[in-house]
């Protein structure tokens, strides 16, 4: 007979992300032949389009969605094994993620803008981390400052992870004068560089076009959206309040990696109602909002069965696609 415990540390290991990994890309290829596809919103960047206009080969596409996914895990990861922002070393916020992709799988059918977010959010937030009372930061804060404006380039929706990371620094106690210098001077060059060069002018600079949720909220076609994106949202916020209360019992350090993923959590679900064209793009970094405090639900609560709620939302999400593809 299997012991309770037993099945909670299998649900927390590397087997069951393996079994969760297989699942997705299974998924992934049924979603894909079955020819859903969703409509991102606006692909425009502050000057340039983005990565998701190039006409890549279906497979070619998919494929890169499916390993940038993965490779969010795989990143997220290894921030938790180098930094334990959770409780305990732990899998399961790379299989819950993974699970949530499955949910809305037009997101991973195709290469898009989302899944580069995230995988982009993730490696920043590596980065981020290691600046952690450092004396000499300024080097890692250009660094992300230039890839946060580059990226700003060409998809619109990286805007909002530019105070995202500012408070960032400062929950890492690492931004000082010369670190707001070099974030400045990390946020203007590419744009200087392009611009110093003759490949735009500032006429071909354009400002974001927004668009709020409750313009949306009368179209039938975005009905499913709305819902999926209020049960995501309302769960991640429950999840948050009732674990921010264990969590301010941790270290200093801890807390504050962990109040960079609450900032970025809050600010992801705001940008997500004032720009709901775009909803999709962000939808991948609120299901990785939502997975880690997933984590920390299950690795704080010491309770026998805790299993048990964990799976019913393996159900939940295995029930959503089956209504969604196959019914």
């Amino acid at each position: 007979m299997i012991r309770e415990h037993e099945i909670n540390k299998f649900l927390n290991g590397r087997q069951f992300f393996i079994l969760a990994a297989v699942l997705f890309v299974f998924s992934t290829i049924m979603a894909a032949v079955s020819g859903l596809s969703v409509t991102q919103g606006s692909t425009a960047g502050v000057c340039f389009s983005s990565i998701s206009t190039l006409a890549l080969p279906p497979f070619i596409s998919t494929l890169l969605s499916v390993v940038g996914i993965i490779g969010v895990c795989a990143v997220l990861s290894l921030i938790n094994k180098i930094y334990s922002f959770t409780r305990d070393v732990t899998y399961i916020f790379a299989s819950s993620f993974l699970l949530l992709s499955i949910v809305y799988p037009e997101i991973v059918t195709r290469l898009s803008d989302g899944t580069i977010l995230a995988l982009i959010v993730v490696w920043l937030s590596y980065l981020l981390f290691s600046t952690y009372q450092s004396m000499y930061p300024q080097r890692r804060v250009f660094l992300i400052s230039v890839i946060l404006s580059c990226c700003c380039m060409f998809q619109y929706t990286f805007v909002y992870l530019i105070p995202v990371f500012f408070i960032g620094f400062l929950q890492m106690r690492a931004m000082y004068i010369r670190s707001a210098l070099a974030m400045l001077f990390g946020l203007v060059t590419p744009f200087w560089i392009v611009l110093g060069l003759g490949i735009i002018g500032l006429e071909d600079l354009h400002a974001p076009q927004l668009a709020n949720v409750w313009e949306h909220l009368g179209v039938e076609q975005y009905r499913n959206v709305i819902i999926l994106l209020s049960v995501t949202a309302f769960v991640t916020l429950v999840l948050l309040i009732a674990n921010v209360l264990q969590i301010i019992n941790y270290k200093m350090q801890v807390r504050a990696y962990n109040g960079f993923f609450l900032v970025l959590t809050i600010l992801t679900m705001i940008v997500m109602a004032v720009d709901f064209d775009n909803v999709m793009v962000y939808f991948p970094v609120l299901n990785l909002c939502l997975s880690i405090q997933i984590a920390h639900s299950f690795t704080i609560q010491k309770y026998l069965r805790r299993y048990i709620p964990y799976l019913l939302f393996v159900l939940s999400c295995l029930g959503v696609f089956v209504w969604r593809v196959l019914i």
